[in-house]
């Protein structure tokens, strides 16, 4: 399962990890749209645990 944890307490799990990239960015755009520029598929990918 792949996860990614949001400081603001958001957080997405989902066995697909492009999926987990989508919502992020997603999550991103509508919350923290001051990161947007900075916030990239490939820094989401950094970001993703594996977990059980």
């Amino acid at each position: 399962m792949n996860q990614v944890l949001c400081e603001c307490g958001f957080a997405v799990r989902d066995d697909d990890e492009d999926r987990v990239v989508e919502v992020v960015l997603q999550h991103v755009s509508a919350t923290h749209p001051d990161l947007v520029e900075d916030v990239t598929p490939a820094v989401v990918r950094g970001w993703i645990e594996v977990v059980p």
